[in-house]
């Protein structure tokens, strides 16, 4: 069953998910960004690409000829994506699939309109039994 993991109260949704980036290319561990919106996913392809000039994040879009042999991935249909360890989400919605991988990160931001639908994903999550943890790091 898929491990669910809520970064909650989070000051930057996109920073933290940087952070998970990062933490997953150190560690060498497939992780796929399900991000529905083109706008936040071009912002997040950026953030990646500028975070650390000094540190290069290689990543790409599910759709790129690479992306089989690349272990950061960014889509807006994470179960098309082969790999299934690690699931980062930055939509609004539960994403589709989520519960072939491994485990699941939801990110939450201060923002009240972010806390409501956070709420409505941990609720769905919750009513089905899936194990929730609660992290609060900035």
């Amino acid at each position: 069953m898929t491990q669910i993991d809520c970064y909650h109260d989070q000051p930057d949704r996109l920073q933290q998910a940087i952070r998970l980036a990062l933490l997953a290319w150190e560690r060498r561990k497939p992780i796929t960004f399900y991000i529905p919106d083109s706008t936040r996913a071009a912002a997040f392809d950026k953030a990646l690409w500028t975070n650390d000039p000094q540190s290069f994040v290689p990543h790409c879009n599910a759709t790129s000829a690479v992306a089989d042999r690349t272990l950061i991935i960014i889509t807006d249909h994470p179960d098309t994506v082969s790999q299934d360890e690690l699931l980062v989400n930055l939509g609004d919605e539960v994403p589709p699939g989520f519960a072939r991988f491994q485990r699941l990160f939801e990110i939450v931001s201060q923002n009240d309109a972010d806390k409501v639908a956070a709420r409505t994903r941990m609720a769905f999550y919750k009513d089905r039994g899936y194990p929730i943890t609660y992290r609060k790091s900035h």
